[in-house]
């Protein structure tokens, strides 16, 4: 067989001045919008609310770590053309379990993250309208009714229609919330302290008065559960680099799936020093995309956080149960009283728009890690495999928030996105590393290898992800 030869990088990403690559921010958004969604408007709002500036180093910690797992599994894929799942399928032992077990977390995640978007929304729906009742009765109705929309929208592929005003309202929102951010002049040494002095604060008085449900339980759960949200995790990571293929970067340009590894090795890549040369460039672009992607999400993630601290902190308000976002609408409003418009429309399209955006994000998931079980990749149908995703994660996911109306350990949002925030955002993202510098090692020749930084610094981010999420799972079940 021919050795992989890489196709020629277009010229931006051979010159060395790295900001003119930065067209090539696309895929990376995902992860960044899919963030917005629970991440900085629930939790690093709620962070700020609990903790102040204290923690702001767990959300940073959560972003580099993510990171560093997302660039050198991109820079894998870039280099050998294949999905990290396909090259854990040849991990010694029974064939796939590697890429299923990360699978089967995923799945776990998908009804989990469904319900607690779901009721995020519906909460704020049932607040702005005020029809009176019983608030769970409504919150839990709309969130139902909002499935069943966005199960109907993706059925018929209509998410696209909306995305560009999801961008643009999103953005107008984003702004504002930066602005807000530094007119309400944050406590710069607070700021820096909570940046790079990690501790695990303690609860204030005055939660332990209002909010007794949140002080019994242990400021480890808080914490990793920031760590795991911020910044996605394995439901949108593993979907990541289907969008990544589609780029047509690299390899990409003139095939969609690859299929190198073998039980006794991988396809070799040719070794000269100008397809080497190529290949180093073409990794500009996912620098590019991934230093973009994650910087955003933790300057948006900060400025939440700092609202939240100067804001809902010193006013003693936390987002809680169901009543998820309405604490917020003093972020903009504390600007001018106009602005609570922007904040609700804004809110309701960013999280509505991740709402309406999961199944096609969820299926790409799903596709990538079941494709290499499959012979070819054409013997697997995308739509008739988004259709069985809509069903069975809307069945499970609205049963999980009616099961809330009537059991305690799901009848609080938070919660039922802490499960996912734990393994798929720390556990999954941890083993995953490991997969990773395992492939590299593996598959890629020494020229193309992570230099000595990287590798350790995967291994790193690995050990780091799986301790925090085993000490979030322990407290949450066992503490």
């Amino acid at each position: 067989m021919k050795p992989i030869q890489y196709p020629s990088p277009p010229s931006v990403l051979q010159e060395k001045k790295w900001w003119k690559a930065i067209g090539f921010l696309g895929p990376g958004i995902i992860i960044a919008s899919v963030s917005i969604g629970n991440g900085e408007t629930v939790f690093a709002s709620r962070g700020g609310a609990i903790f102040g500036y204290a923690i702001l180093w767990c959300f940073f910690l959560g972003i580099f770590l993510k990171g560093t797992q997302i660039y050198a599994s991109a820079r894998y894929m870039l280099l050998s053309g294949e999905h990290p799942m396909q090259s854990w399928v040849m991990l010694p032992g029974p064939r796939g379990w590697f890429p299923m077990g990360l699978l089967i977390m995923t799945a776990i995640c998908l009804p989990f993250l469904l319900a607690s978007l779901s009721l995020s929304v519906g909460s704020l729906i049932s607040w702005i309208l005020n029809l009176g009742g019983d608030q769970q009765i409504s919150v839990r109705s709309w969130s139902t009714g909002l499935i069943v929309v966005a199960a109907i929208f993706s059925w018929g592929q209509g998410y696209k229609r909306l995305e560009k005003t999801q961008m643009v309202v999103v953005g107008l929102l984003l702004i504002c919330i930066l602005t807000a951010a530094i007119a309400c002049q944050p406590h710069l040494g607070k700021l820096f302290s909570g940046l790079f002095i990690p501790i695990i604060p303690e609860y204030k008085d005055w939660i332990h008065t209002a909010y007794p449900k949140i002080a019994e339980k242990s400021a480890w759960i808080e914490i990793v559960s920031y760590i795991g949200i911020i910044g996605g995790g394995l439901p949108a990571y593993i979907g990541y680099f289907s969008f990544l293929r589609e780029k047509r970067w690299g390899l990409f340009e003139n095939q969609d799936v690859f299929r190198s590894s073998t039980k006794t090795g991988f396809a070799s890549i040719d070794t000269n020093e100008s397809n080497l040369s190529k290949g180093r460039d073409w990794l500009k672009a996912v620098k590019v995309d991934v230093a973009g992607s994650f910087l955003a999400v933790f300057i948006f993630s900060a400025a939440f956080m700092v609202l939240g601290s100067v804001i809902l902190h010193e006013g003693q308000q936390i987002p809680d149960n169901l009543n998820l976002l309405s604490h917020q609408e003093s972020f903009l409003t504390s600007l001018h009283p106009s602005l609570l418009v922007l904040y609700r429309i804004g809110i309701f399209t960013a999280i509505g728009g991740t709402l309406f955006a999961t199944f096609d994000v969820w299926t790409k998931t799903v596709y990538e890690g079941i494709i290499p079980f499959f012979e070819t990749e054409k013997s697997l149908d995308s739509s008739k495999l988004k259709r069985i995703l809509i069903i069975t994660t809307s069945t499970v996911g609205i049963g999980v928030i009616w099961l809330g109306y009537v059991w305690q350990p799901l009848s609080n949002p938070i919660s039922i996105v802490q499960i996912p925030a734990m393994l798929g955002g720390t556990i999954g993202c941890g083993v995953w590393c490991f997969g990773v510098a395992w492939a590299d090692r593996r598959n890629l020749p020494a020229e193309l290898r992570m230099n000595a930084f990287l590798f350790w610094g995967l291994l790193t981010s690995g050990a780091t992800l799986l301790t925090f999420g085993a000490i979030g799972m322990y407290f949450k079940f066992f503490g």
